[in-house]
């Protein structure tokens, strides 16, 4: 069937019906009662994480809700966040709708709008024109005031499980193929990259598709993980052997800072994914399973966590001992602007503390 490329996958995959979205079953259920019963609130309040289906699940409570008559109303609340961003919509709010039953007003990333914007809005909430329907969307609600808080009905949309992003993009592949150029294995990798987000899922898939070639029906694991860049999962286990085994010169450890820093890679996202790849070797040791974990399910992988994973209790005692000093250094450097010396100096301490 083949990839339209006029159109990305994420947009021509997303959901059309409350029935289409992925999971979110008590909001989808509440909503369609809600149309059902033509009990219709003046303001609701869709939270939650990116790709989780707020802005999506809106556009289509709007649709169903005027027949998929008339327009949206669609305002990104980052750019238009000021007072008279929200007195223009008070004046729009005034005339009702032409074409539809409901004139309904979108507001994306609406933690943006200013204190002034809110007062203003404040009062639209207060008093409400008729048929008139505000749905504000934010990954961030610790930024809307209370008062807005108290005067919309709220939804809280969670992150996507794993298993859903999964048979979402096999869904989407055997729609665009006709069959699966990706395996199990290879569709789960790229699923637990999006943290349960689908648009990013979707989006990284995508990516990965762009490889394929006339006479390349397929994409191994490794050919993946290589394409997506996600994770250095290699400079991850040297570092790790660096600290955790003697006999490794402490120049080996420099060299591996070094060689990150020369390539214009972030020491900060660095240190934060290194934090994560050590809690992933522990989760395995816990739990001898990988897809607790974010480490690429291949051979070779499991070999390596196996041989780690295998030594005396001593071994993961110093496995828990860098867990806990990355985990401090990952608070130290967070807001600090140079930070290559700072994670160099923890990082030779921290190997000379192992080793005794």
């Amino acid at each position: 069937m083949g990839i339209n490329r006029n159109e990305t996958l994420a947009v021509k995959y997303r959901p059309q019906r409350l029935d289409d979205v992925v999971e979110q079953d008590i909001i989808k259920h509440i909503l369609s009662n809600q149309l059902k019963m033509k009990k219709i609130k003046n303001a609701y309040l869709f939270v939650g994480s990116a790709g989780t289906g707020k802005t999506t699940t809106a556009r289509i409570f709007a649709n169903e809700l005027n027949n998929f008559k008339g327009g949206i109303i669609e305002i990104d609340g980052a750019s238009n966040n000021g007072v008279n961003d929200i007195r223009e919509i008070s004046d729009k709010s005034k005339y009702q709708s032409i074409n539809s039953e409901y004139k309904i007003f979108i507001i994306d990333e609406c933690h943006a709008i200013s204190s002034a914007g809110w007062q203003s809005f404040l009062k639209i909430l207060e008093e409400p024109p008729m048929k008139t329907i505000y749905i504000l969307c934010t990954t961030d609600p610790q930024k809307i005031p209370a008062t807005i808080l108290s005067r919309v009905q709220r939804y809280d949309f969670q992150k996507i499980s794993l298993s859903g992003i999964e048979n979402r993009l096999k869904y989407i592949l055997n729609e665009e193929y006709g069959y699966y150029p990706l395996n199990d294995e290879t569709i789960q990798y790229i699923s637990k990259q999006a943290m349960g987000g689908m648009r990013d899922a979707i989006s990284l898939m995508e990516k990965c598709l762009g490889y394929l070639i006339e006479d390349k029906k397929y994409l191994t694991i490794e050919e993946v993980i290589n394409i997506l860049g996600t994770v250095d999962y290699e400079t991850m286990f040297n570092l790790f052997r660096c600290l955790i085994y003697e006999g490794i010169e402490e120049k080996e450890l420099f060299n591996i800072i070094e060689e990150i820093f020369n390539a214009g890679k972030d020491l900060k996202l660095f240190i934060k994914n290194f934090l994560n790849y050590i809690l992933d070797i522990l989760k395995y040791y816990y739990t001898k399973d990988l897809n607790n974990t974010l480490i690429p399910p291949t051979t070779i992988w499991k070999e390596r966590l196996n041989n780690i994973c295998n030594q005396d209790d001593t071994m993961i005692k110093d496995i828990k001992f860098i867990l806990k000093d990355i985990l401090n250094l990952n608070n130290v450097i967070k807001f600090q602007p140079s930070v290559k010396a700072i994670i160099e100096s923890d990082l030779l301490l921290l190997k000379s503390e192992v080793a005794k």
